[in-house]
């Protein structure tokens, strides 16, 4: 009789599930599985940092709207992938972490690699987290902890398979062959749909607001285009919602910022539509200055925790983004009530107000060095609307964001919930091979380029066509800059880096590699490093004197007693 080893039941399973690709750092533990997923096809690709390997497959899942998986190997493999796994989880992404240990029959006795329950820390990171203690039990376990990944909300699971579990043979008559299945999205009540058109009747000037859960929606955008052609409401869209619809689409405005102009020039909406955006950061959290003071708001999202968040919603929906726009669109149609094509036309004069802030900016500063909203400009003049975008970076990724376009989801890329600085050169690893045959940018802080640097390796080696972009300021803009705001000048503690010179790190991994210092070399070697074919470096001289509006708040004079922190809102007066 034939054998069959848990390594291979794992690979098996994955294959069956429709897995294309995995992202990881070798490891003995899961020699294994390695093997026999590359017996079946699975591109396998080798990072130098387990981290990147989760951000790899985070991105991957969310350019593909599939599964990303990732490989790490017992111990410090799975504690340095534990940030990927942070990242995904906040970011809602479903990623399968596929991790081995020690073998189970060596429990307690000091041997390599063991004393961390990997399990139990990873559930603090994940939707589900399990170990296979039967070869028997490996393939369903897998398909169970894809299933949890897709299912309901979306994020992160592992799977670990302890090294003796690996290796054991079993009898393959005896072994499982699970179906692999995607449970399919809730749909909104037909009460939830009636009340939000309740409310739009009821409203003047409403705004859509697409969220990652739009951007992971199968169908969204047609569905929110034929709500589009229903009512002509506007939409603009938080970043992970970037992509849902075409730039060309007649409804949409552009960026969540477009909501803080139309307040600021008198046009304010009364009616927020939250489609798959959670409240928070990218909402501008308890203030109003995205989501207007006293708006009715409707919120939709698959996960019912989100809903209520920050304020009361008037209208609560647990559903898709997608089911629910068709649903309303449907209940809506030749509704003269809810008709906003007028309003929509209206709201269109506070379109590209926000880029006016830098208009006049000069294009050179006191320092020398060029003005890093001039710079991202010129940055995305020079691409082709094929290219797909990374941004990493605290203020870098202020000043990229400004210009941020997609064709698709996944197109653009960036920071999430968790703010964990370093995900570019993963991200562009995935979007890499989520986007077969484009060319990937990632734009960068030189702080955030230092956490995994070494990925520029990985990129040679798998000759990925990505081009990073280093936005050069000397130091971490945002920590140097909110200690002179809070501080005062002469007070900056571990916050300024020296200029090096990344290109030359980078032609010494054998990229192609410019050092930019004028304003009209911007586009050129860009388009130089595209024309390379392979991985690229632009490093970019950027102005560190300029403030990004976003640490504006931190200069805003505060009420008597009230408490000034960096990043958050500040503490009142009073409050305990």
């Amino acid at each position: 009789m034939s054998e069959v080893n848990g390594g291979e039941l794992l690979a098996r399973t994955l294959a069956d599930a429709g897995v294309t690709h995995a992202f990881g750092v070798h490891g003995g533990h899961l020699d294994a599985l390695l093997v026999s997923m590359s017996r079946r096809g699975i591109t396998l690709v080798d990072t130098r940092h387990e981290a990147a390997a989760g951000h790899a497959a985070q991105a991957f899942a969310t350019a593909t709207g599939g599964l990303g998986v990732a490989f790490c190997t017992s111990g410090p493999g799975f504690t340095n992938a534990f940030t990927a796994m942070a990242n995904a989880h906040l970011d809602r992404t479903p990623v399968l972490f596929l991790t081995s240990s020690a073998p189970l029959r060596e429990a307690e006795l000091n041997v390599l690699q063991s004393g961390i329950d990997q399990v139990a820390a990873a559930r603090t990171v994940t939707r589900w987290a399990v170990q296979a203690a039967r070869v028997a039990r490996v393939p369903d376990l897998a398909a169970q902890a894809i299933r949890r990944a897709y299912g309901g909300v979306p994020g992160p699971v592992l799977l670990d398979v302890p090294i003796d579990v690996m290796f054991r043979p079993m009898e393959e008559s005896l072994a499982p062959r699970p179906m692999t299945f995607r449970i399919a999205p809730p749909a909104p009540s037909r009460e939830s749909v009636a009340a939000v058109a309740d409310v739009l009747r009821e409203s003047q000037r409403p705004v859509i607001v697409l969220g990652s859960g739009a951007g992971r929606s199968a169908g969204a955008r047609e569905a929110i285009e034929e709500l589009g052609k229903a009512t002509g409401i506007p939409v603009v869209e938080a970043s992970g919602g970037r992509g849902v619809l075409p730039a060309s689409a007649a409804v949409r405005l552009g960026t969540v910022t477009e909501l803080a102009v139309l307040q600021h020039i008198g046009k304010t909406p009364d009616t927020i539509l939250l489609l798959g955006a959670r409240q928070g950061i990218q909402t501008s959290g308890r203030s109003s200055a995205i989501i207007p003071e006293g708006a009715a708001v409707v919120h939709v999202d698959v996960d019912p925790a989100e809903l209520g968040r920050i304020g009361s919603p008037k209208v609560a929906v647990a559903a898709d983004v997608a089911q629910f726009a068709r649903e309303l669109a449907a209940a809506v149609a030749d509704d003269p009530r809810i008709a906003f094509s007028e309003w929509n036309a209206d709201a269109r004069s506070a379109h590209g107000l926000a880029d006016l802030m830098w208009a006049d900016a000069k294009p050179v500063t006191e320092s020398g060095r060029i003005h890093p909203a001039v710079a991202a400009a010129e940055i995305w003049k020079a691409l082709d609307d094929s290219d797909v975008v990374v941004s990493d970076g605290g203020e870098s990724s202020g000043w990229i964001s400004a210009g941020a376009r997609a064709r698709l989801p996944g197109d653009y890329q960036g920071i999430g919930t968790l703010g964990g600085l370093g995900i570019g050169t993963g991200f562009s690893i995935g979007l890499a091979y989520a986007r077969p045959g484009q060319r990937v940018v990632a734009v960068t802080g030189d702080g955030a380029l230092g956490f995994h640097i070494q990925e520029w390796d990985t990129m040679l080696r798998h000759r990925l066509p990505v081009t990073t972009v280093v936005m050069n300021n000397l130091g971490w803009g945002m920590s140097f800059h909110g200690q002179d705001a809070i501080y005062g000048d002469g007070n900056r503690v571990v916050s300024d880096l020296p200029d090096t010179r990344y290109d030359k790190i980078a032609a010494g991994f054998g990229l192609h590699a410019e050092r930019v210092a004028r304003v009209e070399d911007i586009g050129p070697a860009l388009r130089r490093a595209k024309d390379s074919g392979g991985p690229a470096c632009v490093d970019i001289a950027i102005a560190p004197e300029i403030v990004h509006p976003m640490m504006q708040p931190l200069s805003e004079k505060l009420g008597d007693g009230a408490i000034r922190i960096p990043y958050y809102e500040p503490i009142p007066a009073g409050e305990a």
